[in-house]
């Protein structure tokens, strides 16, 4: 498990980020490689258990264990816990900042106000996504960013309250639920 640029684990989550190239540095094109890192850290971790995908997409693993996996530029982040896990990993760029008015509400506009806000929001609401896992929805309405504290954003799917960590790692947010 060196290969891993974060390793935590409690009794409620096992969260990892590490490096792509590091897991597999043979491999060439970028979807083929998050692929085969986003496997190798799951066979790591869970040995013998297979990795599936539910009818919407999201990766269902088979001892049951809630699992979510993002992918950024060169990292790959995962968590599984018990009930429910959510993931995201974004590289903080202008373009969130640039597309905000697509994915925000006016009144998230206001708190957006930089890049790193825009990234970091986005990812929140990627978060989000991840949680609710039905589609069929916008994120500038279904969800809302109601509050970014230190460590912790308080947000909405529809009318249910979500509070999702954050912590800024390598020039990324990286943003995940767990239950």
């Amino acid at each position: 498990m060196d290969d891993f640029l974060v390793n935590r684990k409690t009794n409620r989550y096992h969260l990892i980020v590490a490096a792509i190239d590091k897991l597999c540095p043979n491999v060439s094109s970028k979807r083929e490689k998050e692929v085969f890192a986003s496997k190798k850290i799951i066979d790591i971790l869970y040995p013998n258990q297979q990795l599936s995908h539910d009818k919407f997409g999201a990766p269902i693993l088979s001892n049951g264990k809630a699992i979510s996996i993002s992918h950024s530029k060169h990292l790959v982040s995962i968590i599984t816990a018990n009930k429910s896990a959510s993931i995201d990993i974004e590289a903080v760029s202008e373009k969130a900042l640039n597309v905000a008015p697509k994915f925000l509400s006016e009144q998230e506009l206001k708190m957006a106000n930089d890049a790193e806000k825009a990234t970091l929001m986005w990812s929140v609401k990627e978060c989000l996504f991840k949680i609710y896992k039905k589609g069929e929805l916008t994120f500038s309405n279904d969800f809302a960013v109601n509050n970014i504290k230190e460590g912790h954003v308080e947000c909405f799917i529809f009318k249910q309250k979500y509070t999702l960590n954050y912590e800024k790692f390598e020039e990324h947010w990286l943003v995940y639920y767990f239950d």
